[in-house]
């Protein structure tokens, strides 16, 4: 009865060390990704190991050494993690606007006699009214214009991406710009002027929300390499399939030329 009741004790110590032993037992693990790359998803799943756990990754490849009860639940976070990613058409509509009026008069003509005569020319063209006014040799001419113009310059630019990849796309041109040195000798340096836009989409159920830069270049001077630069960083959130207007600038300046003859 002593030898058995020592038995089954010894049996009963064993069963009792079994689920301590199998707790500390740990697995090693290949998991090859489907659609994320390991830089993504190591961060996540670093915060959920268990003590003594470790996790490296290469590409499409991570390797875990942990317990099978903290891999099952790094799978299941995998299968939320690793889903397909939702492929988005992102449009950026650039646009510019330029508008003026303007107004203009002149007089000219010649008045005098034998003994003295003032002149005045006339820029000789014939936009706007006229009036003339002549007796014997003397002859004045009037004129008034105003005019009106109106520019507008619109581009738009399409690309399509994955959810939570960056992208990027631009068209443009590269200008020469040419410099000389004291020594006297001569350098091309190229200025580029594109019009284009960086994106990271991130989708949150019917929300996107954008990390995106424009960019709309154009030339001032070919000459010299000047632009006009135009730019515009923003994070913004919208629903899908919704347009956002990102920004804007409005310049305004006014002229005023006079004289008197």
């Amino acid at each position: 009865m002593r030898r058995r009741r020592f038995s089954a004790l010894l049996f009963a110590v064993a069963l009792g060390w079994l689920p301590a032993v199998q707790a500390q037992r740990t697995v090693l693990e290949v998991i090859e990704l489907n659609y994320r790359n390991a830089d993504e998803v190591m961060p996540m799943l670093k915060p959920l190991l268990a003590p003594g756990g470790t996790i490296s990754g290469m590409q499409n490849r991570i390797i875990v050494r942990t317990t099978p009860q903290n891999l099952a639940e790094l799978r299941k976070v995998l299968d939320v993690v690793d889903a397909m990613p939702r492929k988005l058409q992102i449009s950026v509509r650039q646009e510019s606007s330029a508008s003026g009026t303007g107004s203009e008069a002149e007089v000219s003509g010649s008045i005098g006699n034998d003994r003295a005569r003032a002149t005045v020319p006339g820029t000789g063209s014939n936009q706007g009214g006229n009036v003339i006014i002549s007796r014997g040799n003397d002859r004045v001419r009037g004129r008034a214009s105003q005019s009106q113009s109106a520019e507008t310059d619109s581009s738009v630019q399409s690309l399509q991406v994955l959810e939570g990849n960056e992208a990027f796309i631009q068209i443009g041109q590269s200008l020469p710009v040419r410099s000389q040195s004291a020594q006297g000798s001569e350098t091309v340096q190229y200025r580029d002027a594109g019009i284009g836009f960086y994106v990271r989409p991130r989708v949150s159920g019917d929300q996107v929300i954008l990390s995106i830069s424009t960019r709309r270049d154009s030339v001032a001077d070919p000459n010299t390499g000047a632009l006009n630069v135009q730019r515009d960083d923003n994070v913004v959130t919208e629903r899908l399939g919704e347009w956002i207007e990102l920004g804007g600038i409005a310049q305004q300046s006014v002229q005023r030329d006079s004289g008197t003859v």
